[in-house]
């Protein structure tokens, strides 16, 4: 199967991390896999995550900007010209469709060509200021008659799965092997609706401060249809998304891990109706999660081993983490792997080959097919499984010999880049910062694993 995996990181209220999460998993699960093409859409108006990739050019201008704008890397089509954003991709999309000689990797940045610090195989469609202007366009287009529009009694399911056709092409080329992380943005407009029905599978970041029924409810109501808040407004119901998807059989996707970040003093009875409420919803409708046939999962605790993933305040928002996204670099590597994970070396080759801007007068279906690279041996197919131990020299002694000598954790574990945080020396950070910045990337590398399961 080409598509190997598409995830939407999603939680329609904001502050949950979403894009932080979303640029050091890509990063993680690009270096784990270098046979893998992994390609990143940006569906945020913010484009954080899309500034966090490219960073800036020479003359200190931000990438996106120039971009979006068509300053620089214009598509050209015909006599028209769209930007390599999520927004031109859109724009021509609802326009005329997806010809069959565009191809939909023109629209794609190379990201290491941007930024050499990351790896070679992550690939971006750019998040574009200008796409809650091309919303507006794209509900009306998608609410037309079938006397009016171009896509005749198909409106609505074309316009709603023009980004998973998208996807879809691009994982059709002949050995592409395509993993996809989706920023969707917290609220549930018509650009987060077609970003989650671009995805397979759901990853779900909550904070403590979110816990609670009401906000559950409604998240379930907005996408499955279940529990829904109210029923005063019940009559209203075929104009939610769920309703119109299922009547288009768009296929919406299933939540296959929730990532809850607690803060320090949270203890394990803090929010336990809610957990049970989730529970309850679980029990009911089973088809809304992504659980193996064969796993019956009586208890709450059996659910919460099976889908929940912690992460405490203290590794997500650490300041090693969040100055990575500013200085546009990986978070860490284990010294001891940094070879066989590095795949910026120049040896290494990229899953998808450059598609170069065409000119006027050029046809876009000459492009030659992407360089290829087989797999190597497939990670373990379990969602959580156990973590190799290679930071165990480093977090797992006592506090006092780590006060001994702190260089320990520099020459044994961390390897950053040379442009790495802001070309700081490592030591500028306190030693519980590295730890948890350790800590942060197992955590990483343990979501990493849970997404090769089916």
């Amino acid at each position: 199967m080409p598509l190997e995996g598409s995830y939407a990181i999603w939680n329609n209220r904001g502050g949950s991390g979403k894009t932080t999460l979303t640029y050091h998993l890509a990063i993680k699960f690009a270096l784990k896999n270098p046979d893998k093409t992994i390609l990143l859409i940006d569906m945020c108006p913010q484009t954080d995550l899309s500034h966090a990739l490219l960073g800036d050019d020479e003359h200190k201008q931000d990438h996106v900007s120039q971009i979006g704008t068509m300053k620089k890397d214009a598509m050209v089509f015909g006599e028209q010209k769209f930007a390599k954003t999520v927004s031109g991709y859109l724009d021509l999309y609802s326009s005329q469709g997806l010809p069959n000689n565009v191809d939909p990797r023109t629209f794609l940045l190379n990201v290491s060509k941007f930024n050499a610090q990351l790896p070679r195989n992550l690939y971006l469609l750019c998040g574009d200021a200008s796409i809650e202007l091309i919303a507006r366009s794209l509900e009306q287009k998608r609410n037309q008659t079938a006397s009016v529009s171009q896509f005749g009694a198909q409106a609505w399911k074309s316009i709603t799965t023009s980004l998973k056709q998208f996807i879809g092409k691009i994982a059709a080329r002949k050995g592409i092997k395509l993993v996809v992380f989706i920023d969707v943005h917290s609220s549930c407009s018509i650009i987060s609706e077609i970003a989650l029905a671009a995805c397979d599978k759901l990853l779900l970041p909550i904070t403590d401060e979110h816990m609670h029924r009401n906000g559950f409810e409604y998240m379930f109501a907005l996408l499955y249809g279940f529990s829904q808040p109210s029923s005063v407004y019940y009559y209203y119901r075929h104009f939610s998304f769920y309703y119109r998807a299922k009547e288009h059989d768009v296929r919406l996707p299933k939540i296959h891990l929730i990532l809850k970040k607690s803060n320090r003093n949270a203890t394990n009875k803090d929010n336990q109706k809610e957990w049970e409420f989730i529970f309850e919803v679980y029990k009911k409708h089973p088809q809304a999660f992504n659980v193996a046939k064969e796993l019956d999962l009586k208890t709450l605790d059996e659910f919460k081993r099976e889908f929940v993933i912690d992460i405490s305040e203290e590794t997500s928002a650490n300041q090693i983490v969040r100055q990575a996204v500013r200085s546009h670099s990986p978070l860490l590597t284990v010294k001891k792997n940094a070879n066989s994970n590095n795949n910026n070396n120049r040896n290494s080759s990229s899953n998808l080959a450059d598609v170069s801007t065409p000119s006027t007068n050029s046809s876009l279906s000459k492009t030659k097919n992407p360089k290829i690279v087989r797999s190597a041996s497939p990670s373990p197919n379990n969602r959580n499984a156990s973590l190799p131990n290679v930071n165990a020299n480093c977090i797992h002694k006592s506090t006092d010999a780590l006060n001994e000598s702190s260089s320990l954790i520099k020459q044994d574990c961390l390897s950053l880049n040379s442009n790495n945080l802001l070309n700081d020396e490592l030591s500028v950070y306190t030693q519980n910062e590295q730890i948890n910045a350790i800590l942060y990337d197992e955590l990483l590398d343990k979501i990493a694993s849970s997404l090769n399961r089916t």
